[in-house]
């Protein structure tokens, strides 16, 4: 009996959470250099929302990758 060896379907999950994680941090370093740039004030303002947004998608992802680490 294999308890404890990882099975197909969980190892894809992973991969497909990390690769996730990757797209997130991806996109907050686009909305910060973005952000860097920006002169308009509604551009400024659109900026910070993705960061922020992007940065709530991090935290979920993140404690969803702790979950399945459990």
């Amino acid at each position: 009996m294999n308890l404890f060896k990882k099975t197909p379907q969980r190892s894809n999950l992973d991969y497909e959470l990390l690769q996730e994680i990757e797209r997130v941090k991806t996109q907050m370093d686009n909305a910060y250099t973005n952000f860097q740039n920006a002169m308009d004030p509604d551009l400024i303002d659109c900026y910070i929302f993705e960061s922020n947004a992007a940065w709530k998608r991090y935290r979920f992802l993140i404690r969803q990758a702790k979950e399945l680490r459990t």
